[in-house]
Parts: structure tokens; sequence; C-alpha cells
């Protein structure tokens, strides 16, 4: 059902007033010529300062895998917050607005938990209006409902879902509504059997002592629990599809195939074929993965290690795109769709297939980081053997960030090299997530070095681009409106995006779409289909603000000021 600008809807305009709150950190940072693209890594300055406890050495599979992170707004204060997957707790940090964070993971009881934590996924799962967390783990789970931003409530027997003890070793999940009841449904994935009967360490040269390659384990599964609402979940698993999977599932990341409402997931795993769910409705699932050529890396047959991995239109023709990291000694692959279940493959052309061939990649991360309009591209690296050079005279354990700068869908370069050696210093890189924290209209990013502490990288790209960044909010219970899709049209220009926080490697990002606009100052029209199946069109939308987009049924559009902004 189309509905206009008086339609069911709300616009609430968020101006940003620059210059206000605390002052900006005067990081020495060094131009990435000639795009004006610039970051600075200033997490100790802006109040962030943990650091993951040290591992031992040699490390095996389970201290190896490394933990995630998430930008989310906990508080719902208009800031994203920062949250740090660890052991034997998470760490989570308030954005105070004004560009610094403070330590509340006592205020919110997070420090209750005991688990050796590795992934994390956000989502309202009870559709009250607040961001829950979910916490997987080595033989632990947890889920945590959101109490109206003081703290956090362990819910995870409440809500159906397997006791703390359960066995599996957890690794990516995500919410969305796949069943079109509104509820968040949730993909749970699990990595492979390891426990003291498994081997724990391998010679992979005589004499070397490492972890063991993930052929040693037999495989786990994911798992598919519908949200039956009241905050509880049955798990549907068997009859939903999900047993025709490969298993040593890694990453999940949403997207709509077929432009119907109907979220499907990429599922990224550790030398197993990758699998493509495809969602057929009444929460049933096909994997066609092979037949559309998603299983494979960039080698015909090969099946990656598919550590990390997103969604994005990195050519701008209307159709997301698919970017996956893999292992050492394969490129890390990018996958165009070319519409109607049909993917190529076009790392090779595009110059991003040899700069990946040697490092190990994990978190995997599209954004626009110049608001030029073109998807520009992120890894988080770090290899899984600490001795690895002991193994692979090539090899190193510590590895440098990638940030692949997009010329108009036709190559990518890597900046890195250029930029400051706070950014460009290698790390033990696993999950990553973007988010514009300081709300300037410049994409930020959050890595994990596990082997140290992490990065908030500031960008502060120098550039008279214009940006757009939209926060939907649908009708209850998908109050945070996951799966809704937007369109933004300028005469033949076209930018799509989906709400789905859920990608990258054991990570989830800020939730607002953002668009990079170029020269542009004005869209002729901004389209929102959302997940109710409701449309939404606004036409002569300016850019250079941040816009909360409410549903709201029966009513005519209302605009509000939001006073706050920029650092």
């Amino acid at each position: 059902m189309k509905r206009g600008l008086p339609a069911l809807a709300a616009i609430v305009v968020m101006e940003l007033l620059c210059g206000c709150g605390a002052k900006r950190t005067h990081a020495k940072v060094r131009l990435a010529d000639p795009y004006g693209i610039r970051f600075a890594e200033e997490a100790p300055a802006r109040g962030i300062r943990y650091q993951w406890p040290p591992q031992p050495k040699p490390m095996r599979n389970l201290e190896a895998f490394g933990v995630g992170c998430a930008f989310f707004d906990y508080d719902n204060d208009g800031f994203q917050d920062v949250l740090l997957v660890s052991k034997p707790h998470p760490i989570l940090y308030r954005n105070r607005g004004d560009g610094t964070f403070e330590d509340v993971t006592h205020s919110t009881r997070l420090d209750n938990l005991r688990g050796d934590w590795k992934g994390c996924a956000i989502g309202d799962f009870e559709g009250n209006g607040t961001l829950g967390i979910l916490l997987t783990g080595y033989r632990c789970l947890a889920l945590l409902r959101n109490d109206d931003g003081r703290r956090f409530v362990d819910v995870t027997k409440q809500a159906g879902l397997s006791p703390t003890n359960r066995g599996h070793w957890g690794a990516s999940a995500g919410f969305m509504d796949l069943a079109g009841h509104g509820r968040m449904d949730l993909v749970l994935l699990n990595y492979v059997v390891f426990g003291p009967h498994e081997p724990q360490y391998c010679e992979l040269r005589p004499g070397i002592r490492s972890g063991c390659p993930p052929a040693t384990y037999k495989p786990e599964f994911g798992e598919l629990w519908e949200n039956v609402g009241g905050g509880r979940f049955r798990n549907v698993t068997e009859q939903s599809g999900m047993k025709a999977t490969h298993g040593k599932c890694l990453v999940v990341a949403f997207m709509d195939l077929m432009g119907n409402g109907r979220m499907s997931f990429y599922i990224g795993n550790d030398g197993t074929p990758a699998d493509f769910m495809f969602n057929e409705g009444h929460m049933h699932f096909t994997n066609i993965g092979l037949p559309t050529g998603l299983a494979w890396g960039e080698l015909p047959g090969h099946a990656m290690a598919a550590m990390g991995a997103d969604w994005a239109d990195y050519n701008r023709d209307g159709r997301l795109d698919l970017a996956v990291s893999g292992f050492s000694d394969e490129s890390y692959s990018v996958v165009r769709n070319d519409g109607m279940g049909v993917f190529e493959h076009v790392a090779d052309s595009l110059g991003i297939a040899g700069p990946t061939l040697k490092p190990l990649g994990f978190g995997t991360k599209w954004l626009d980081m110049d608001n030029d309009g073109w998807p520009d591209l992120s890894y988080a690296n770090g290899h899984v053997y600490d001795n690895t050079n002991e193994i692979d005279p090539l090899s190193s354990y510590r590895e440098p960030l990638m940030l692949f700068h997009n010329d108009h869908g036709a190559h990518f370069e890597d900046l890195v090299p250029r930029m400051d050696p706070a950014v460009a210093k290698p790390i033990v890189g696993r999950g990553s997530a973007t988010g514009d924290f300081d709300n300037d209209g410049r994409m930020d990013l959050l890595v994990v070095d596990y082997e140290g502490s992490p990065l908030l990288l500031h960008n502060q790209s120098q550039t008279a681009n214009h940006w757009i960044t939209l926060d939907l909010r649908g009708l209850p219970p998908n109050r945070f409106a996951y799966g809704a899709e937007v369109s933004a049209r300028t005469g033949n220009t076209v930018w799509v995006g989906q709400v789905s926080p859920a990608s990258s490697y054991l990570s989830s990002s800020d939730p607002r779409i953002h668009f990079g606009l170029g020269p542009i100052t004005r869209l002729d029209s901004l389209r929102i289909r959302w997940p109710d199946g409701r449309t939404d069109v606004f036409r002569g939308v300016s850019a250079d603000r941040i816009l909360r987009v409410e549903e709201r049924p029966g009513q005519h559009a209302r605009i509000v000021v939001w006073r706050g902004g920029a650092t």
C-alpha cells in the first residue's frame, strides 16, 4: 500500500550543530591523497581504555577465534554506544553525546555475566523500544533484556533458549523478522565440535605446534529460533530447512534477494561451502548457495574460510552485492549481484584479489569513507597462528587493516599504507563495526585488536561531499524497522540500503542507513518500504542531516528538530 508525503509516517529531523560539546581531539593524521580521506585512532582520548587479556601461546583455535564488538544506542539518546565482547563479561561504554565515552559495565550489571564470550547480536526482541543483547560463546549463551537503558537482565531461560552450559561453540548471530510477523527472530550460528577429547594442537610443520585447521574437527551447524511473542523463542531449525547447510559457521549477513520484503541470509563457513538461505515464506528456507555461486570463493569450486561478510550496492545499480574475507593464500571475494539470483565474482577485476591474497581477514564492512556516494570496503586482518612466521615466513601474525577506496564501482585501492601509523599499525584484527559515533555525517570504524586495545577510528576526512543518515522507527513490535529498505534518487542516480546491523564478524553495526551523496544537496525522492510492506515516499529531501523517520499509522508527518550534534 503506497503512501505519499502526507502519509502514515513522521520525520524527526535531527539538525547537527557542528562545534558544540567536547573539544575535537587534535590527533596527528596523515592525508591519504588524493581523496582527502583521514582517520585518527582516538579510543583512549575518547575514554575507551580497555585491553583484552593476554592469550596463552601457542594459541589453540578457541583462543584464536577472537571476539566481536558493536555500535548501538542502548539508552535511546541518539548517540551510538560501544560494546566490546570479552571474557568473563562484555564491556559497555556509554556515549556521553559530546564525543567521549564512560564505562557503564558495572552500572548496567553486565559484569554479573560469566562466560567465554565470542560474539554479539543486537535487537529489540521484546518489542519494547529498547535494544537488547544476545551474546554467543564457547559453551555459553546469554539473552539480555534492556531495562529501559538502566541495566541488562539475563532472560535466556525465560525466553526458551538453551541454558548457558549448552555445549555449543557459538559464533555470529543476528536478529531479523524472518516470518513476517513483526517480531525479531534469531539466527544463531555454531562453529565446530571442540572439547577435551578433540585435538588441541597440530604440527603444521615438523616440530612447530600451533592451532589445528578446521578440517580437523566435526562441524556444528546453525540454528533458527522463531520469536513467538512475549520475549519467548521456539526452535524451528528442523522444519525451516536450516539442516541443509554445510556447518562450521562463522558469519551471517541478511538481505532481501527478490525485493519482496522477505529477508534471506548468507552464512559464511570455515572451509566448507557457504550457504545462502532463500526465504520462501512461512519460516521455510531453501539453500541456494551452490546454484547461485555464492557457495564458492574467487576460485570456482573452492570453499573459502569465510570469516567476515557484508552487503552493499558498490556499483550503484540498485542491487546489493556481497564482500567476504578469507584465509591467507586465498583472495577475498566480492560478488556482484546481477539480478534474479545471478552473482558474479569480480574481486580480481576490481583490484581486490591481488592485495588480499596474503592477509587473513575477519571483520568485513562497507562504508562510504569520503561521502562520494560509492561504498568503500574495510577489512580487519590478523592471522590465527601466533607463530605463523615459523610456518610460513611470508605470513605475519599481526597485520594492518585494509581500507579500499571505491573509484566509481570500477576499481578499489587500499589507502592504509598512506595513513597515520596509529591507523596503519599491524594488529590481531577480529570483529569490526561501522557507525557515526559523533553524528557528524562521516562514518567511523570500531575494530577489535585481540592482542591489544580496540581501535576507534574517527573519520576526519576533508571533503565537500554531502550525506544523509536515516534512523528508521517502525510500528511495534519491530520498532527499529529491521528489514526495512530505503531507495533514494536524484535524476538517474540511485542509492539503496537495508536496516540490518548483523554482519562483519561476531559483531553488530550502527543500524542507521547512511548515504554519501557526493555533490548532491537535495534528493528528488526517498522511498521507504517498511517491514510490514507499507511504503512512504518523500520528495525534495535536503542533505547533511540525520532524519528520524517514524512509521505512524493514521497520522500526518511531523517534524521535530533534535538539537545536539557533532563534536
